[in-house]
């Protein structure tokens, strides 16, 4: 057996540091990258891979209540607003048990200005489509440019039909109608929320907004139960 044959796992990693002991901070860092980078990527992916296998476990445990994106909206008040305003005033308002979930984003700013799209929007265009498709979206919020993009098409359900009469009376002056591409129809397709305190109470600016329920949503009765709260009802 040869000398290089009877070293064991400690004298190999003595060696190696030495090797790094004399070494500048620069040199240290080449040399650990070059000849380590291989167990350190799949350590690293390793990590990833199991941190989203957690978190999907985790986060599959709860039933979705509600879904909800807010497009186009820029923050300015605490970071935690909009989280407080969904996951702690309207939880409490529908008295949503603990195994539910409400979903929201806002992180999304998506234009439909040809000139200005880039790969960026592009990708949330997508993320939004998917969401649509597979029903996993109950509720936009966005400018008024934003709901006529996708109330042309037929995306949202017609409010004159679904609101309950007590609703429809309280919001009716808020109705924001959107004319089908298709049919040629005048569609009742959102609800004008600027008169209300939603901006104020969670921290986001947005013109005009405009608050829709996605024709295939699978949550309509919770998605009604928030027109309700951000109304006051």
């Amino acid at each position: 057996m040869t000398p290089y044959e009877d070293k064991t796992i400690k004298d190999t990693l003595r060696e190696e540091r030495n090797k790094i002991k004399n070494m500048s901070v620069k040199d240290k860092l080449w040399y650990i990258w070059e000849y380590y980078k291989i167990p350190i990527i799949i350590a690293v992916v390793s990590v990833i891979l199991i941190s989203s296998i957690g978190s999907a476990v985790y986060n599959n445990r709860f039933e979705t209540a509600l879904s909800c994106v807010i497009l186009n909206s820029s923050p300015t008040g605490e970071a935690d607003s909009v989280d407080d305003y969904f996951n702690q005033g309207f939880r409490q308002y529908i008295d949503l048990k603990e195994d539910a979930k409400i979903d929201v984003d806002y992180s999304m700013s998506p234009t439909f200005d040809e000139s200005s799209m880039n790969e960026f929007t592009y990708a949330q265009l997508a993320k939004i489509t998917a969401m649509i498709s597979s029903k996993g979206l109950d509720v936009m919020i966005g400018k008024p440019d934003t709901i006529d993009h996708f109330g042309e098409m037929g995306g949202f359900v017609d409010l004159k039909e679904l609101l309950p009469a007590d609703v429809y009376d309280k919001v009716k002056e808020n109705l924001y109608f959107v004319t089908n591409q298709e049919t040629g129809e005048e569609t009742a397709c959102g609800l004008l929320i600027g008169g209300t305190d939603f901006c104020e109470k969670t921290g986001l600016v947005i013109d005009e907004p405009v608050l829709s329920i996605m024709g295939n949503s699978t949550h309509t009765d919770t998605a009604l139960e928030l027109i309700r709260y951000v109304f006051g009802q």
